[in-house]
C-alpha cells in the first residue's frame, strides 16, 4: 500500500519536473535559433 503510495508521490512530482525541462529546453533551443536566423538576416542585407 505504501509502496503504492510512493509510486504516485513520485510520478506527481517527476512529470511537472520533466514538462518544465521541456519547455525550457523548447524555448532556448527556439531562441537560439531566432538569433541564427537574424544573425544570417544581417549578414546577407
Amino acid at each position: 500500500m505504501l509502496y503504492n503510495f510512493e509510486l504516485q508521490l513520485l510520478g506527481a512530482i517527476l512529470l511537472p519536473v520533466m514538462l518544465a525541462a521541456g519547455i525550457i529546453m523548447w524555448y532556448k533551443r527556439k531562441k537560439s535559433d531566432q538569433e541564427l536566423s537574424d544573425s544570417e538576416y544581417r549578414s546577407n542585407v
